[in-house]
């Protein structure tokens, strides 16, 4: 049974390996991906300061997710899954959760920059492309809307 648990500072190095093993998994250029790996990816003082969660099979981590709670439209900053869990539903239920908590901090959207290989993921998720992003590997990549159904504790 997966369990969507809120990530702790120490999961920092855990973290950082299933997103280079997620980006990984998408065939990208050694060097390209070697660069990528240097660079913070996720920090205990980020998994302390922003909303991060982690997906986990028993006592091993699997998936995770860092959403930034601004308002009126959160930001889905990062969402990773262990390459071997791709596939079996764990990516829905942490988008799922994302959403959830999105929808508790008063946010009226969700937006991201999609890797072009999960652009058609968060396309079945609901998420509408609005436009493109310049990354810092010097190409463009959808940049992507998940318009949040209205609830009534937001509207109180």
């Amino acid at each position: 049974m997966i369990e969507i648990l809120r990530a702790q500072p120490e999961d920092a190095d855990a973290l950082k390996k299933i997103a280079i093993a997620a980006k990984g998994h998408w065939g990208y250029d050694e060097p390209l991906m070697a660069q990528w790996a240097q660079t913070p990816i996720i920090t205990p003082e980020a998994i302390a300061a922003d909303c991060v969660y982690k997906g986990c099979d028993g006592v091993s981590i699997i998936a995770w997710h860092r959403l930034l709670t601004s308002v009126p439209t959160a930001i889905l900053d990062d969402l990773w899954v262990l390459p071997t869990w791709i596939g079996h539903g764990i990516g829905r239920r942490l988008f799922q959760h994302a959403i959830a908590q999105a929808q508790l901090a008063g946010a009226l959207a969700i937006e991201l920059d999609a890797d072009p290989n999960a652009a058609p993921f968060y396309a079945r998720m609901g998420c509408q492309m609005i436009g493109e992003s310049w990354t810092e590997w010097g190409r463009t990549i959808p940049r992507m809307r998940y318009t949040l159904p209205a609830n009534i504790a937001r509207r109180a």
